[in-house]
């Protein structure tokens, strides 16, 4: 019955999500008939995001009181000693990381969605880019994800098997493999980051400390060569790797449990 109860929260939170977002992206460009509108919200496609988060958290919201979840329970909760420095460190590290890497030619070539998917974050006007992919787009992904999926899975899975499954449901959004898969990825991170800070403050200051850098990077990539695009890649994948292990450092046994699929399901 808890296994019932725990997948229906699951599926119920992301329905949720992706209803709002598709009714708010069916509205803004297909029912507005002002052109000048029309073509700002072209432009600004962030829009979408901004109106769908609000949307989505002043629903939640109510809906959490009513399931009796609290925000410690969410993880708003102080992160301990460095490891919000850590935290931030790794967004960091990850901006630069999907920078460099979608930015390679190969990459652009053969997967453009992916491409297309950071100009999508990174586009639009500094104060659209600002309210939707950095504050209201990080809060949002990681109050669901990081916050009442992680602590909906927990209640069953270990960390492990809760870090992967809440990336899996984060990449399954995009409705696209490639996209999702790479998306998958990142939130596997800022997983690890949450299960290594015990906090959501902490994969909260990745995501707006990666989604920053992001932004910054871009305006001063345009002319890297391949060269300096796989290097800066390869320097960023191990920065990402060394601060969430220093991270992980205190979770490592609760972590080992989960590479047994039969320790994974905690009656």
């Amino acid at each position: 019955m808890k296994g019932l109860r725990i997948a229906g929260n699951t599926v119920l939170y992301l329905v949720i999500y992706a209803g709002i977002v598709m009714l708010v992206n069916q509205a803004l460009y297909n029912w507005i008939g002002n052109p000048v509108l029309k073509d700002w919200i072209a432009g600004n496609s962030g829009i979408v995001m901004i109106v769908s988060n609000i949307i989505v958290l002043a629903i939640y919201s109510p809906l959490l009181r009513w399931q009796k979840i609290s925000l410690k329970d969410l993880g708003f909760v102080p992160v301990r000693g460095g490891s919000l420095l850590l935290s931030a460190g790794t967004g960091v590290w990850l901006g630069l990381f999907i920078v460099s890497f979608t930015r390679l030619p190969w990459i652009k070539t053969n997967f453009p969605a992916i491409s297309d998917l950071v100009a999508f974050v990174a586009g639009g006007s500094l104060i659209i880019f600002v309210l939707g992919s950095l504050l209201l787009g990080s809060l949002l992904e990681e109050w669901l994800f990081r916050g009442m999926l992680f602590h909906t899975l927990s209640q069953r899975l270990s960390i492990l098997w809760t870090v992967i499954l809440q990336a899996a449901l984060f990449g399954a959004v995009f409705m696209n493999v490639t996209v999702g898969a790479f998306a998958g990825l990142g939130a596997i991170v800022y997983g690890a980051v949450r299960a290594g800070s015990h906090s959501l403050w902490g994969s909260l200051a990745a995501h707006v400390c990666s989604t920053a850098t992001l932004y910054i990077t871009l305006q001063w990539a345009g002319g890297w060569q391949s060269g300096t695009l796989g290097l800066l890649a390869l320097i960023s994948g191990l920065g990402i790797a060394a601060h969430v292990l220093l991270l992980l450092r205190g979770i490592g046994g609760r972590l080992g449990k989960g590479l047994a699929v039969s320790d994974s399901i905690i009656s």
